[in-house]
């Protein structure tokens, strides 16, 4: 299968973007121990541990805020509304060099996927810390411990769909999938900040949604994800996985 791989170019676009979004914000809230808006996904986990980057631009906000961001962004950034089958949102660009903006809601759970439950993300409150990013971007973001709970969501929630051919597009799910596993090795990778880790705060979110641990386990088996990584082989994925799900 051939990975979508998206080229430094659009990158660099997508951190441009975010540039604009976090300026946005930054002018319209102020208390950033309590932040409205905050920034996951790739550009959340590139925060902590630079190697990739992102093309998406990830929030989790209220739904006031994402509509008047939206609307910005349309009328004086160049985006568009897009809509897809679940949901509104905006994108700038064409082709593989899209730019999406993903939104969350902090007002409504987000569902796992397979009947397991859901994630209110209220769990973010007390766990957000303001980070720099590229390009002098600072951005209130999850704990990197949270940060990993979300993208083994995000991991679980694909591999579902993908295993199971629900997805409309499996060669771009099975890409998104790998970039997700390569983004949890480099929250855990030891030598780029792994042990900044609350196992308190993970053991009792991985209690609750004890499914997700399974990611874990099945992570060191992901050539492609080491391959996206690049850091770290199969030998010493395994170990750290091992290590990790030892002290939970």
């Amino acid at each position: 299968m051939t990975l979508y791989n998206p080229g430094q170019e659009v990158i660099e676009l997508s951190l441009v973007e975010l540039q604009n979004v976090a300026a946005w914000v930054a002018k319209r809230e102020d208390n950033m121990a309590t932040p409205t808006t905050i920034l996951i996904g790739g550009w959340a986990v590139d925060a902590y541990n630079p190697y990739v980057g992102s093309v998406d631009i990830d929030l989790v906000t209220n739904s006031r805020t994402r509509g008047r961001l939206m609307n910005h962004l349309v009328h004086h950034k160049g985006f568009h509304y897009r809509r897809y089958t679940h949901h509104k949102t905006v994108e700038k660009g064409s082709g593989s060099e899209t730019i999406i903006l993903d939104f969350y809601s902090r007002e409504r759970p987000d569902p796992f996927e397979g009947g397991r439950g859901e994630l209110a993300l209220d769990f973010l409150d007390g766990h957000t810390v303001v980070m720099p990013i590229r390009g002098g971007i600072r951005m209130a973001v999850p704990t990197r411990g949270a940060l990993l709970v979300m993208k083994l969501k995000a991991v679980w929630d694909r591999s579902f769909r993908y295993e199971r051919g629900r997805s409309s597009d499996p060669e771009w799910e099975y890409s998104k999938l790998v970039k997700d596993l390569a983004d949890i090795l480099a929250l855990l990778d030891p030598e780029h900040g792994g042990h900044d880790l609350d196992i308190e705060f993970l053991g009792e979110m991985l209690d609750r949604h004890a499914f997700l641990k399974s990611c874990i386990e099945k992570l060191p088996e992901s050539d492609d994800a080491r391959d996206k990584y690049e850091r770290m082989d199969e030998r010493v994925v395994r170990r750290i996985c091992e290590d990790f799900l030892s002290v939970l």
